[in-house]
């Protein structure tokens, strides 16, 4: 192919100088050389144009593509089969759920008016954040019930607490074209959803709950099965989302690093004495509380997850109280570490299960009889709780201190609160 390519140039060449004499009929400056260069110069031209469109650091404009790809892909099916509903019955409600629901609806399309008043837009976020526990609770999910509260009181807290380094209201981003733009895909993502939703949950279908009802207790040693689910049958899943979490935490800190911001403080400042009494009082009850909740999580709603959240709401109280950075200096605790060892107790955990035989994370448990007690429930899926729980703890913490590292001054710190 080299040898005909070359033959074929050259052959190419000799009729074009000898036999036809095109360059004769050609202007001197148009030639192989230039066409090339012109060529590459505008393949540069258009790459830095199509760059500026698609990726002009613009987040609106990044989730309004993806959002719309999914909307287009979503919709593929639909056109290609059609839409319909199945002939299952549908459940019935009560007025309370529908009211909790509408409340809920009502703050998320206030939340979406009012996003520039931050304040607002946190305890908006907070009220569909309330509304879903409530609807968990109305569904009989006490495990996600409570880790959605707890997911809430912390949330909200940070939150809070990065507004102090914030302006209280956000600066207009957003032309009229593009609310229109987003408003679109807004409502055509929602009604796709809710079609596929309806579409599914109007059919029968077989669900694999049964199987995690049935094998809980023999094959987890738990009746708890939403907490077997987590440290035990679909346990890798949960030691992946601890490990998120961790790098989520650190990433926090790192974008943070060397960070300094003036606080934007309110008019008037009052000496936080009864939340400080308050917050020492309830901080070894709410560690008790924790410790319980993480102990009976097999059997009972709780577990790692939700005893790291509460132990991390009673130790937000402590900044909330005494300040980020006073707090901070009076803890002196490397939360990466605290990251890495409930990382690494997870994973060895997992590993363990190697020295017996058996595939990574495989658990077992035992009813042993200690003295003075009697016959006490253990799981080795506790180990691996115990590094959810410190990774929760860690991730939360280090969060709250990345915050406290962008404080250039912090009004508790010097007997002011805002």
């Amino acid at each position: 192919m080299s040898a005909v390519a070359l033959f074929g140039g050259l052959l190419f060449f000799w009729l074009l100088q000898k036999r036809f004499n095109l360059h004769l009929h050609t202007p001197k400056e148009l030639n192989g050389h230039r066409i090339f260069v012109h060529l590459i110069e505008s393949l540069l031209v258009f790459s830095r144009w199509l760059t500026a469109l698609l990726q002009n650091g613009s987040l609106q404009r990044y989730l309004a593509c993806l959002i719309a790809s999914v909307i287009a892909l979503g919709a593929w099916p639909f056109l290609q089969f059609g839409y319909s509903t199945g002939s299952a019955p549908v459940t019935g409600t009560n007025g309370l759920a529908v009211v909790v629901w509408a409340i809920a609806v009502i703050a998320a399309l206030a939340s979406v008016v009012l996003h520039r008043q931050r304040l607002i837009a946190v305890i908006l976020v907070g009220v569909v954040g309330l509304s879903t526990a409530l609807t968990f609770a109305y569904f009989s999910a006490p495990d996600l019930a409570l880790t959605q509260l707890s997911v809430e009181v912390v949330s909200t807290a940070l939150m809070l607490m990065a507004l102090a380094l914030l302006p209280l209201v956000g600066p207009k981003e957003s032309s009229n074209s593009r609310r229109t733009r987003d408003l679109a895909l807004a409502v055509l993502a929602g009604a796709g959803v809710t079609a596929l939703m309806w579409a599914v949950l109007t059919r029968p279908h077989e669900s694999i709950a049964w199987y995690y009802l049935a094998q809980s207790m023999p094959q987890g040693g738990g009746s708890n099965v939403v907490n077997v689910i987590l440290v035990d049958f679909r346990g890798f899943d949960t030691f992946g989302e601890i490990i998120v979490l961790g790098i989520a935490a650190i990433g926090a800190l790192s974008l943070m690093d060397g960070l300094k911001m003036d606080r934007h403080l309110s008019t008037s400042f009052l000496n936080p004495v009864l939340l400080s009494v308050a917050a020492r009082i309830l901080l070894p009850f709410a560690l008790l509380v924790s410790v319980y909740i993480f102990l009976r999580g097999h059997n009972l709603p709780g577990g790692g997850f939700i005893a790291g959240l509460v132990t991390s709401v009673a130790l937000v109280m402590q900044y909330m109280a005494g300040g980020l950075v006073a707090t901070s200096e009076k803890l002196q605790m490397n939360f990466p570490k605290i990251i890495g060892s409930g990382v690494l107790i997870a994973g060895l955990t997992g590993l363990g299960s190697f020295i017996f035989g058996s595939a990574f994370l495989t658990s077992t448990f035992g009813h042993p009889s200690l003295p003075f007690v009697g016959e006490v429930p253990l799981a080795s899926a506790a180990a691996f709780d115990l590094g959810v729980f410190l990774t929760v703890v860690g991730a939360t913490l280090l969060t709250i201190s990345a915050l406290s590292g962008a404080s250039k001054r912090d009004p508790v710190a010097v007997g002011i609160t805002a």
